[in-house]
């Protein structure tokens, strides 16, 4: 058994617990590797660490560690698990300094991802065309932690492999998405230094408003391909109106997430607001009352399939938000904004949302 003090290696031990200091909770110890449980048992035959759901272990009473560290090491020793100390400090301290100076409400959730192949679980849910991903898919990231906005965006947070200590942050796609792999319109991560604060001005300077621009012209995209595909059918020879039916309804996830972004972007005059409500009550046939503006998410009830009358619907009112949203475009980066990220939609999707749970 060594004690290492290596940077996050992409080849790590088969067990091996990783030891980082938190200024608030004390010792974190984090059992991984593809033998993982026997860093748990370590741990639990210490005696000293409290277990935490996320698989982690901490070690509150600081001055207790002369006598807690020899009894670790034998431990280790025996059941052949290597011991690292980690020169950074603990990833869950970095992730909460960081989001107390990001505009909006945000929460963390520090994830272990101890077996490599749940890290694995992470690449459908990526929405990254830089270096997170290529990261999560190529390095052994042992933990993470989520950042999720009260709007409902959720970023990934790592340690950068081979960064000395930098971090990488990158975004996961809206929920109305499934193909997010090497998207074209994925934004790119951002490397991030120590400093929490420094940090915070870069992801709120550069990375929000791509991730923001991104959001949105993925949706846009999306919703232009549907209508203008459902403006092709009712100009068919032969049209087929369950063809129809069935682009409207793959459309409305999207539809409904760029209508929610748009209404709070752009305010559109009484004839032109009256189309974008009726696209609300269509896009989202659960609610009682038109969507603009509305700050509450709500549990949504699954979507009914979409009818002949939906089409027609859709098809007279829809240029109107194509050109609102197209008005609504938010800036990029640079543009020296500082604005909180725009509500997610309400999920209106049939399809469950994703579980990283373990």
């Amino acid at each position: 058994m060594t004690v290492t003090h290596a940077q996050l290696p992409q080849v790590r031990p088969d067990a091996e617990i990783i030891l980082c200091v938190s200024a608030k909770a004390g010792l974190v110890a984090i059992p991984v590797g593809e033998k993982y449980p026997y860093g748990h048992t370590v741990l639990r035959a210490t005696r000293a660490f409290d277990r935490q759901k996320e698989g982690s272990y901490i070690l509150r009473d600081l001055s207790a560690m002369p006598d807690v560290m020899p009894a670790l090491i034998q431990t280790a020793k025996l059941h052949r698990v290597t011991l690292t100390t980690s020169p950074r400090p603990y990833l869950g301290d970095f992730a909460r300094e960081l989001v107390d100076r990001l505009p909006g409400a945000w929460t963390t959730k520090f994830e272990v991802y101890a077996h490599p192949v749940w890290q694995e679980d992470w690449m459908p849910l990526l929405w990254d065309s830089g270096e997170l991903a290529e990261a999560m898919e190529h390095c052994r990231v042992p933990y993470g932690t989520v950042l999720t906005s009260a709007t409902g965006a959720e970023l990934l947070l790592i340690e950068q492999p081979g960064g000395a200590g930098r971090y990488l942050l990158g975004a996961c796609a809206s929920s109305t998405f499934d193909d997010n792999y090497r998207n074209p319109y994925a934004p790119s991560a951002i490397t991030l230094p120590a400093y929490a604060q420094l940090a915070a001005d870069q992801v709120t300077s550069t990375f929000l408003p791509r991730y923001e621009r991104a959001v949105h012209e993925r949706l846009l995209a999306e919703v232009e391909r549907g209508h203008e595909h459902l403006v092709e059918l009712r100009h068919a020879a032969d049209p087929s109106t369950e063809t129809a039916t069935a682009v409207l309804r793959r459309l409305r996830p999207h539809a409904a997430h760029l209508l929610d972004r748009t209404c709070r972007a752009v305010a559109p005059g009484p004839t032109e607001g009256e189309a974008l409500d009726r696209l609300a009550t269509l896009l989202n046939p659960a609610r009682t009352s038109p969507a603009r503006p509305s700050s509450v998410l709500r549990v949504p009830a699954p979507l009914p399939p979409a009818s002949a009358a939906d089409v027609h619907r859709w098809l007279a009112d829809a240029p109107v938000l194509l050109k609102h949203a197209r008005a609504a475009l938010p800036p990029g980066p640079g543009t020296g904004a500082r604005k909180a990220l725009l509500p997610t939609p309400l999920a209106i999707a049939a399809t469950p949302p994703h579980s990283r749970s373990r």
